[in-house]
């Protein structure tokens, strides 16, 4: 199978939790949902495109930020968030409130991510990243840095198998043959429904390096293994 490998790095880094709010906590890689996004920002998409996502990787440390937020009152208001720090102004809003935050920040981030979709895609993807589209991981305000982009062959591995770097590995039907790891419900699509987003959510594990799989399973030319969870389809 041929897939399209990225390796990336960001020298900072919050994947933000959808439940955190008095406290930013970041995931320790990228959800897929936000990955994904980031895809179909270079592909410049209008729509859902199928495809396949793996993702591994390191950091070297956690940090933490002090932000101020805004949050609005009314699902409609004619009040526009506006920063007047440092300037002789100030605004009175009605519909709108301030509140600081921390922000946990991830330092030098290191992401391998495989991707499996139509070669045509794929080819795309990195047409548009070697052309230059703009596209962010996370917030806007972290940066990201191509440090690799290219087309490899996946292989099935001859022995047993570690994994290299830290990787969200799917939850398993046989309790048995389970990695050890923190669980997580990672974000993948949603459908909008009277007006809400409702998202599938993939059961995963965060899985450290260095842990044995169960079982030979299929790794790239340079050995870091490579799993698709079921429900992003064939």
């Amino acid at each position: 199978m041929e897939v399209l490998r990225l390796k990336l790095f960001q020298e900072t880094a919050c994947y933000k939790k959808p439940a955190a709010f008095k406290v930013g906590e970041t995931y320790p890689l990228p959800p897929y949902s936000t990955v994904k996004g980031m895809l179909h920002q270079i592909l410049q998409a209008d729509k859902y495109i199928p495809m396949g996502i793996c993702i591994q990787g390191s950091y070297q440390s956690r940090i933490v930020d002090y932000q101020k937020h805004y949050f609005f009152k009314k699902n409609k208001t004619t009040d526009f968030p506006l920063i007047t720090d440092g300037l002789a102004l100030d605004f009175a809003y009605s519909d709108i409130t301030a509140m600081p935050i921390y922000m946990h920040l991830l330092l030098d981030v290191h992401l391998i991510i495989h991707v499996r979709a139509k070669r045509d895609i794929m080819l795309l993807i990195k047409q548009g990243i070697e052309d230059g589209v703009p596209f962010s991981l996370g917030r806007w305000e972290d940066m990201v840095r191509v440090d690799e982009c290219r087309m490899v062959e996946l292989r099935e591995a001859d022995e047993d198998v570690e994994t290299v770097l830290p990787i969200y590995w799917p939850v398993l039907l046989d309790p048995e043959e389970e990695l050890p790891g923190v669980p997580y419900r990672l974000n993948w699509k949603y459908e909008i429904i009277q007006g809400i987003r409702q998202w599938q959510k993939i059961k995963v594990r965060y899985v450290k390096a260095d842990e044995q799989m169960w079982e030979p399973g299929t790794v790239d030319p340079d050995g870091y293994p490579v799993i698709f969870p079921k429900e992003m389809g064939e």
